[in-house]
């Protein structure tokens, strides 16, 4: 239990200050606008948290609530960054990739889904620290989000054998 705490906490402290605070060349947190900022940080403290409020006061609608978060953010985390570095999507995919990619970063405006994202990741995380290879035309997950994806899904597990042994 003191595990699955401990790494909700870590996920959460580590998500707000690499949102909230400049370590470029590591993150692109100064390319973002205030507002931008505040968006991030706000909805995802308050989803982050959740999960330790549910497991420290053995809350078991939040416990589960929390086991399956932390899943579909590790997702969310593969629809955003990864998938678009391994594979370019096309035809009736790069469709369902799109609605897929919509979803996962809050952006319904009209248009090329992937495209959009290709836009703000060259004006916030280009420039930023990645040990992947560059693949021209193509997002790569930097060192930061790297860190954070790889945490994520740390979080999950531990989460969910908390969960389960609770």
């Amino acid at each position: 239990m003191r595990a699955a705490i401990v790494c909700q906490l870590v996920l959460l402290a580590y998500h707000q200050l690499t949102t909230l605070v400049d370590f470029f060349p590591f993150n692109g947190s100064r390319y973002y606008t205030r507002q931008e900022k505040l968006v991030e940080a706000g909805s995802n403290a308050l989803l982050m948290s959740l999960g330790p409020i549910a497991f420290i006061f053995h809350l078991r609608g939040l416990m589960t609530f929390a086991v399956i978060y932390y899943f579909v953010l590790f997702a969310v985390e593969i629809i955003i960054w990864w998938i678009p570095y391994f594979t370019i999507p096309r035809g009736a995919w790069h469709q369902i990739y799109n609605r897929a990619l919509a979803r996962s970063t809050s952006n319904f405006e009209t248009g090329d889904t992937l495209e959009h994202w290709r836009a703000v990741y060259d004006r916030l995380h280009a420039n930023t620290t990645t040990f992947l290879p560059g693949r021209p035309g193509r997002i790569v997950p930097n060192v930061e989000h790297s860190i954070l994806h790889a945490w994520t899904l740390v979080t999950a597990i531990v989460t969910a054998i908390a969960y389960a042994r609770a």
